[in-house]
């Protein structure tokens, strides 16, 4: 009997290859190919980009969709975060057909306002309404849901991440800020505002940015003070409303790479959930993505959990308004 299923089986498997339809996916020959294009813009007299990756057979997805903005850090570049993050969340855009946007900030650095911090700009920019027009943008060329709009970002990306939640809490509904804690000078700017939803990645190790706050460290140059990672997330917890303890708390400790991550879970909250991912001997990394520079500078990549994947089972707990 056993042998006779698995003949039709096959059978079954042929033919539907042979038809182009294999069960479970979109025929190849139907589906519209995904891609990843630049799109070129002006705004305040400055040339800007961002690139967007569209996913395969977005032509046949019913809706609207989400966008998740992926911000680089300092100095980077927005190809350069495609490749930190390995491609995984164009691949995930693919499985479950969302948008991704990778936005690219002007002479490398993310300009967070006028006087509250030193970043190397040579010139200032309204990156806010930057954000602001990728957003509508992005929404002209293609069916965003509004109410479904997320960014994360490592590093500087992940300070730029703090800077839309607490700016543009109305078009930012969840957030996932990877190697940084709060910066102290928004504290005031996020202390109180509507809930955004906030999962935040730290490692314990790391070497740039200190995971109990203070002073961030760039080849011995100071970059401005932040808060503790607990100081942090109690602060989105009081905004969000949250319980004091949380929901639930798991640890993961499967590979042998010196890392394991704790995951604390705050979903008790009248306002949006916080998340907390705690990479005990993690560096300033991208959690399985690519260890752009050597351990001695930036510390070790865990690969205990990918950073893109967590991301997206947390911005996917938020639905449609």
């Amino acid at each position: 009997m056993r042998f006779l299923t698995t003949l039709a089986s096959v059978a079954f498997l042929t033919a539907a290859i042979s038809s182009g339809a294999i069960p479970g996916t979109v025929p190849q020959a139907e589906a519209q190919a995904a891609t990843q294009k630049t799109h070129r813009f002006t705004l305040e007299d400055y040339k800007r980009r961002y690139i967007l990756y569209t996913p395969r057979g977005a032509d046949r997805l019913a809706g609207d969709r989400p966008l998740v903005l992926v911000l680089h850090g300092g100095g980077g570049k927005d190809r350069g975060m495609v490749n930190v993050t390995k491609k995984r969340w164009n691949q995930l855009a693919d499985q479950y057909g969302f948008y991704v946007a990778y936005p690219n900030a002007l002479d490398g650095h993310w300009d967070f306002g006028e006087g509250k911090v030193s970043n190397g700009l040579k010139r200032r920019v309204d990156d806010l309404a930057y954000f602001d027009f990728v957003i509508n943008d992005v929404s002209a060329r293609a069916n965003i849901d509004q109410s479904r709009v997320f960014a994360t970002g490592i590093s500087r990306g992940g300070q730029a991440s703090y800077f839309l939640a607490c700016n543009m809490p109305e078009r930012i509904r969840a957030v996932m800020p990877v190697t940084m804690p709060l910066p102290d000078f928004m504290g005031n700017e996020c202390k109180k505002g509507p809930p955004v939803g906030i999962a935040i990645m730290n490692g314990t190790a790391d070497p740039i940015v200190p995971y109990d706050g203070g002073q961030i460290k760039v080849f011995r140059k100071t970059r401005g003070l932040v808060r503790s990672t607990d100081a942090t997330v109690n602060l989105w917890r009081t905004r969000n409303q949250c319980g004091q303890r949380p929901t639930s708390t798991r640890h993961i400790d499967e590979k042998d790479d010196g890392t394991s991550v704790d995951i604390y879970d705050w979903a008790n909250c009248r306002g949006a959930p916080v998340m907390l991912y705690r990479v005990n001997g993690g560096g300033h990394t991208w959690a399985s993505g690519k260890q752009y520079l050597r351990e001695r500078r930036i510390g070790k990549t865990s690969y205990e959990i990918d950073a893109a994947d967590e991301g997206w089972k947390f911005f996917s707990r938020f639905s449609a308004r």
